[in-house]
């Protein structure tokens, strides 16, 4: 008899929006494909349209909200909110040529993603749904696992779904000079790891620290990501006339890290890319990025910013961009990948594993990365990308596929197969089947 899966977030994987919740999502379905029972503790109240929406994904939901949020999570709200502010009031200085930029709001803690009426509510949704296994996404939700009643506790096993390793995504972004949602130490998520029965890692280079960080006394499981098999298998690079133009795609949420990249490079790479082949290339941006650049008061025809702050002398002080369209949040990623030809993902920092690289080789589309972004990729899959060690190479390596247009099909043909092989679901959660069988 299959067992019974109860999951643990806050998160709307329902809505595949951003790469965490595509990864939930993936492995919800895995799992209800697998033929365990699956259900979703959800912090949070689902609207008419969400309600709909996991209707038509078979995810039974048992949504949890207050009347009377608690004043942590008015904290939690307010911190975003103080975060995004603050980059665009930090812009407007720079745009002005003031010196003075001001401070971003302090990190929350683990303790302010913490609902103590959720608690009950939890422990009657287990209590109900008799889990032989609860999956808590992210370590923020590690309060829950208190919750169980010790009776309860014991014949349950209780796994994290980790994403990052967090201290060390959080001591990145603040190298940076951006705010991180969370301020956590290595000594802090180790403590907190250690309530869980197993610890599950999005990539091997991951596992591995996380069983240093336990000293080995809780279980790593290496889970990836494995994209939709219901692929478009009409593809055929044979068919077809190589493209007369390059559209180069770059998709991301509303996330520092995604406005850092994307800035590095149409600071640093879409002008040589411009000088040499404009009337071969452009570039289409979607996603909750795009507030970003509505926030500088920018428009799709023409986009300016003062780059003197740039710690990289190769870039020009102050660079108009051309041949660019915004698309904004968009209502299913196929109405984005359906206009592109190749995917960017210019990222300098951050931990994981980035799903969008996943999700652009399963839409066959050639993908240039950096080597951070190509963290936790399977090597295999180098085939089908163009790893760059930095974001200003990344203009060379589009001028050299606008310089050879014939080389886009083979390419796309050659993502496509990877995607199927490298991130199938037998390769990327083997281990994750082992642990629930075992």
């Amino acid at each position: 008899m299959k067992k019974r899966i109860l999951f643990a977030t806050d998160v709307p994987f329902w809505q595949t929006s951003t790469g965490a919740e595509q990864r939930i999502f993936a492995i919800h379905r895995f799992l209800k494909n697998e033929g365990y029972t699956c259900g979703v503790f959800y912090l949070g109240k689902l609207t008419s349209a969400e309600r709909q929406l996991t209707k038509e994904h078979d995810i039974e939901v048992f949504d949890c909200a207050s009347d009377e949020p608690p004043e942590k999570l008015m904290n939690r709200m307010r911190w975003y909110a103080d975060a995004t502010l603050n980059q665009a009031r930090n812009w407007l200085f720079r745009e002005k040529g003031l010196a003075a930029v001001v401070d971003g709001p302090a990190s929350l803690t683990l303790a302010d993603f913490e609902w103590p009426w959720a608690k009950t509510r939890f422990a009657e949704t287990a209590e109900a749904f008799q889990p032989d296994c609860i999956v808590f996404e992210y370590i923020k939700m590690a309060y829950l696992v208190d919750a169980l009643p010790s009776s309860q506790r014991s014949k349950i096993r209780c796994v994290v779904d980790t994403h990052d390793v967090l201290y060390r995504r959080a001591e990145q972004f603040f190298a940076h000079g951006f705010p991180h949602w969370l301020e956590i130490d290595r000594d802090q998520e180790s403590e907190v790891l250690s309530k869980f029965d197993a610890v599950i890692a999005i990539q091997e280079k991951e596992a591995k620290t996380f069983t240093e960080m336990t000293e080995s006394n809780v279980p790593v499981i290496t889970a990836g990501h494995a994209v939709d098999s219901n692929i478009d298998d009409d593809f055929d690079a044979n068919t077809g006339q190589p493209p007369s133009k390059i559209v180069v795609g770059y998709i991301g949420s509303k996330n520092f890290s995604n406005w850092q990249a994307i800035r590095q490079f149409l600071y640093c790479a879409w002008p040589a890319v411009i000088k040499k082949n404009s009337a071969k290339c452009e570039l289409v941006i979607a996603g909750g990025i795009c507030d970003w650049f509505e926030n500088d008061g920018a428009d799709n025809s023409e986009l300016a910013f003062d780059h003197s702050d740039s710690d990289n002398d190769d870039c020009p002080v102050h660079a108009p961009i051309e041949n660019l369209r915004l698309l904004g949040r968009i209502d299913g990623i196929d109405e984005f990948y359906d206009q592109i030809d190749v995917v960017i993902n210019p990222v300098e920092f951050g931990t994981g594993l980035k799903i969008k690289n996943a999700e652009s080789l399963r839409f066959a589309k050639l993908l240039i990365t950096t080597t951070k972004g190509f963290d936790g990729m399977p090597e295999a899959t180098r085939l089908a990308c163009k790893v760059v060690e930095n974001v200003s190479e990344m203009g060379l390596a589009i001028n050299s596929i606008c310089n050879n247009l014939d080389s886009i099909r083979p390419m796309q043909q050659l993502a496509l197969e990877l995607s199927q092989t490298e991130f199938s679901e037998s390769q990327a959660y083997s281990e994750l089947k082992r642990y629930l069988e075992s």
